[in-house]
């Protein structure tokens, strides 16, 4: 099978994995608090990525050499997923994963005192289009700003802060061994949680485990498919097909949770998704010239 598709079939992959993420996370919500969604989230996603560090380092599939990219890794991952697995729980579904996916606009506005990249007048244009599109899907320019909305708004500049620490760090460990660290960080933090606030433990009805063991599974699936797909087709590729997953959320929301987005939000979603896209494509032109 030509690199090409194989590319493709995963990034795909991806996106249903991260779009199935949502979708679990919302019907869970009113059956299971969030800390101990992130804790099986945690958990359950660790045999799959054990598994595929082992196949990427061998018996040195748990050895870490940043260290300090780790850390930074853990507390801007464990951040953004917070926010963002909130957000799905108070937001529609495409409106969540419309907001989520500006992180790019955060990283190209941020380059320049992070990392002293030059931004020329293409990505800061794309830059101030993208965040009147975060205004419009938020209602704050017609007076119907919706609360909810900043959550994924953390969510995004989480996202958007962890790859500009990456990118400053570099990357010293396979992404397996550092995706594997990560979960394992974040089952003991959300355990610990557990311990010292006892009142939010509680046993999942049965039928509720299946949804929790598909969580994790979706969750290491997403992160090994595109990690792996990067072996086979472009970083710009990838970031533009990853942008399918904010029209897919919509229609899924629509069908599954009856969400049917307004004229504001499609106009904002247009706006975030076009600026992003033009951000990544000049981006990609940038380190080519």
């Amino acid at each position: 099978m030509p690199p090409l598709i194989i590319g493709l079939i995963l990034s795909l992959a991806g996106i249903g994995f991260g779009i199935g993420t949502g979708v679990i996370v919302k019907w869970l919500a009113s059956d299971v608090n969030l800390v101990l969604t992130l804790f099986y989230r945690f958990l359950f996603s660790l045999p799959l990525l054990f598994l595929a560090a082992f196949i990427a380092k061998g018996r040195a599939f748990y050895q870490i050499n940043a260290k300090k990219t780790l850390i930074v890794r853990c507390v801007l991952g464990l951040s953004g997923i917070c926010f963002w697995f909130l957000s799905v729980r108070h937001l529609p579904l495409g409106l969540a994963t419309s907001v989520m996916h500006s992180s790019v606009i955060y990283v190209a506005m941020l380059s320049p005192l992070v990392l002293g990249e030059r931004v020329g007048i293409y990505r800061w244009s794309a830059v101030v289009v993208g965040l009147i599109g975060v205004c419009v899907i938020s209602g704050a320019l017609n007076a119907q700003f919706e609360v909810a909305i900043l959550l994924a708004v953390a969510a995004s500049v989480s996202g958007g802060g962890l790859q500009l620490a990456l990118r400053r760090l570099g990357k010293s460990d396979a992404p397996a061994v550092v995706a594997s660290w990560y979960n394992f960080v974040g089952t003991v933090v959300m355990a610990a949680v557990l311990v010292f606030l006892p009142h939010l433990w509680q046993m999942p009805e049965a039928h509720i485990w299946p949804y929790l063991i598909l969580l994790g599974v979706f969750g290491s699936g997403l992160q090994i498919c595109f990690t792996a797909s990067y072996q086979y087709i472009d970083a710009v590729v990838i970031a533009t097909i990853r942008y399918l997953q904010v029209p897919m959320a919509g229609i899924l929301g629509y069908f599954a949770f009856q969400e049917v987005p307004t004229i504001t939000h499609y106009v904002g979603a247009f706006l975030i998704v076009s600026s992003c896209l033009v951000i990544v494509v000049r981006e990609f032109q940038r380190r080519n010239h």
